[in-house]
């Protein structure tokens, strides 16, 4: 059996608890705690109070860019 593929993850952030989330940013890892790693790493910067990572294929599109 090869290794893991690596797939891309969604980095979603707030400051507040009554703040909408951000899109920060998007990692790319071969699993999710990887992912975890490497969206605190390059996205705390600004300390958020809550960072979330979404594998993109879990992600649904409402409105699909053109």
């Amino acid at each position: 059996m090869g290794a893991p593929t690596e797939e891309y993850y969604e980095v979603f952030a707030r400051h507040e608890a009554d703040d909408p989330l951000h899109h920060v940013g998007t990692v790319k890892a071969r699993s999710p705690k990887d992912a975890e790693i490497f969206a605190y790493t390059l996205y705390d910067e600004l300390k958020w109070r809550e960072m979330f990572v979404v594998a993109r294929r879990h992600v649904m599109w409402l409105i699909t860019p053109e």
